[in-house]
């Protein structure tokens, strides 16, 4: 947790150890899929737009400036998560939205869903960063036209190479940043891709191979989930001012301990709506760190 004591935690953000972020992302015009996830990163807004565009097929690190920033380093304390205040545009049911907050540490972009049977090879000079391992989530860089399927090797959580995930499912969307992964027939939504079983997390991703084409291009991204928000209602807009409710995740109260925010941290939000499309919703925010 980083605090002895509850009391400690408090004492903390009293003392004045602690740093508010605000952030402001607009979903692009395109329509998503009830149910299924986004990455708020690839939207405009602040912070700026991740479209993960470097060279294809090649391990990257997601730039500081993409991420939600969380202050400078704290040494010789530890950085930790304190609360996230969230509130989003839209009608009352396409509004509401699922929220996971990520430290986003690699990705692989510019994958080919068409390449039926070809394994593409990815490079992996650069390794993972703060973390030892975490989960893959597959992200659209372009319209898709179909339902693909696609398994990849990797490396596990415990430095095994040669594994192989199961088989996991894309589906069409009509722009980039939506999470395509899925599995059974592609009706059932995860934002993060099926392993092997026994498998928990990853470390890096050696080839991917597509088994039915999903007629677009994609990135296989590796983030570190932090928090979970059970729901953001929306907020209503009219002539720049915003009313209604918002939620509140306090981590002291949600979870076991606070999570730890690493220096260089790229933090950024997963989502899911309940009903309707997010298509040209905003998602604002604060985020407040405490360290001791």
């Amino acid at each position: 947790m980083g605090f002895p004591a509850v009391s400690e935690y408090a004492g903390a953000d009293e003392a004045g150890r602690s740093w508010t972020s605000s952030f402001r992302k607009a979903v692009a015009s395109a329509a998503t899929t009830t149910n299924a996830w986004i990455d708020y990163t690839y939207f405009a807004g602040s912070p700026v737009a991740n479209f993960y565009a470097s060279t294809p097929l090649t391990a990257a690190l997601v730039e500081a400036d993409k991420g939600i920033y969380t202050g400078g380093s704290v040494f010789p304390y530890t950085k930790h998560f304190k609360s996230m205040l969230l509130m989003s545009s839209g009608s009352t049911t396409a509004g509401r939205q699922q929220v996971a907050l990520c430290d986003y540490l690699l990705y692989y972009p510019f994958i080919d869903t068409d390449a039926i049977g070809e394994e593409q090879v990815l490079d992996n000079t650069v390794t993972i960063p703060r973390y030892t391992s975490g989960q893959v989530v597959a992200v659209a860089q372009s319209a898709a036209s179909t339902i693909g399927q696609f398994a990849f090797t990797y490396t596990n959580q415990d430095g095994v190479a040669g594994r192989v995930s199961q088989n996991n499912y894309t589906f069409a969307v009509p722009g980039g940043g939506q999470v395509v992964n899925a599995s059974g027939t592609g009706a059932s939504y995860n934002p993060f891709c099926y392993l092997q079983a026994g498998d928990s997390a990853v470390q890096s991703i050696q080839s991917v191979t597509m088994s039915a084409a999903g007629g677009g291009l994609m990135c296989l991204v590796i983030v570190k989930p932090l928090q979970l928000t059970q729901g953001s209602p929306p907020c209503i807009t009219t002539g720049g001012n915003s009313f209604g409710a918002c939620t509140e995740i306090m981590s002291i109260i949600h979870t076991a301990g606070a999570p730890r925010i690493y220096d260089g941290a790229v933090l950024g939000l997963l989502a899911t709506g309940y009903a309707g499309t997010l298509a040209s919703s905003f998602m604002s925010g604060m985020l407040e760190t405490v360290w001791g």
